[in-house]
């Protein structure tokens, strides 16, 4: 287990490196928080995923270029995820897929 860990941690650096890298810290940031509760909300419920596109809707009130922008930055990030082998990772950014695709569809069309 202690081997597994480390490389695990070794797999996150590297995911989170390559996404600053690609000018996506804030991608980065959630990997790095979501490691630190030990991914226990891996899978967002569908009542979380609408709380966090309500949350979106009141705080940010994103129109359609930018939550699109959003949803593609989430994709690159999933790729780099996957390009790595880091399955809780891509997860993990597929919650935000969802939630931007949701919101997208909610409030911009």
């Amino acid at each position: 287990m202690g081997i597994f860990n480390i490389f695990g941690k070794s797999t996150l650096k590297k995911v989170t490196n390559e996404l600053i890298a690609n000018d996506l810290g804030p991608m980065a940031n959630l990997l790095e928080s979501a490691n630190s509760e030990g991914f226990a909300n891996t899978n967002y419920s569908e009542e979380r995923k609408k709380m966090e596109c309500e949350m979106l809707k009141n705080n940010y009130n994103l129109q359609q270029g930018p939550a699109n922008e959003s949803l593609n930055r989430f994709r690159w990030a999933k790729d780099i995820c996957e390009e790595h082998d880091f399955i809780k990772g891509a997860r993990y950014m597929q919650n935000y897929i969802d939630i931007y695709t949701i919101y997208i569809r909610k409030y911009c069309d």
